[in-house]
């Protein structure tokens, strides 16, 4: 692990800790009991967080506690779990995390998660990412052909300002930022998301974020 950043790991299983520490040749490790303290006592440089969601009394993702760390602009939040489920992946990733994986996955998987991460990308996992694509094709697929769907573009149907917001939410721009970038107010955000996913045909951000690549990619 780099020495010019830093990582927490949120956990009260030690073998779990131990097994990051291994995986991520992180011998300095330092790990956080509880999410309710953690961003009083966030170091400076600290870059990533791994969350162990099998913590007890760990809150849901809209909780107050989770908005200063989601919204760090220097912190990445990786969730994990012992138990994978696709429901609990689009939970975490839908609040702002940049990242869902196994707890226990192999340490080179460990190590390109965090690799993808610092990147600046978003990890998934291939599994799922076919699975987001699918529902992409689906949700594309079953909406009616517009007349001239030939010369169709993906942003034909919104308003200047629904592609603006579009655009930075499918880079990842959390709901804060967007507004932030736009001069408009959280709440406003969410509603021109609504009315993206409605017109095309998609349900959240990152099939909001396929089609969107995937269209300019064929522009």
């Amino acid at each position: 692990m780099s020495g010019a950043s830093k990582a927490l790991y949120l956990t009260r299983d030690n073998g779990l800790l131990e097994h990051w520490k291994r995986a991520l040749k992180d011998s300095k490790a330092v790990a956080c009991h509880e999410l309710e303290t953690l961003s009083a006592i966030l170091p400076t440089g600290t870059s990533l967080l791994w969350v162990d969601l099998a913590l007890p009394g760990l809150p849901a993702w809209d909780h107050p506690v989770w908005a200063p760390l989601l919204r760090h602009p220097a912190l990445k939040v990786i969730a994990t779990s012992s138990n994978p489920k696709d429901t609990q992946a689009m939970a975490a990733l839908d609040a702002g995390c940049a990242g869902y994986c196994h707890a226990y996955a192999d340490a080179a998987t460990l190590r390109q998660v965090e690799q993808v991460v610092r990147a600046g990308h978003v990890w998934i996992g291939a599994a799922l990412m076919q699975k987001l694509i699918q529902g992409a094709n689906h949700a594309v697929a079953a909406r009616p052909p517009a007349p001239d769907a030939g010369s169709e573009r993906w942003s034909e149907t919104l308003t200047a300002r629904e592609k603006q917001v579009a655009l930075l939410a499918a880079q990842g721009a959390s709901n804060q930022r967007i507004a932030e970038d736009c001069d408009i107010t959280e709440r406003t955000v969410k509603a021109h998301l609504s009315a993206v996913f409605d017109k095309l045909g998609v349900t959240d951000r990152l099939q909001l974020a396929l089609k969107v690549h995937l269209s300019l990619i064929h522009i």
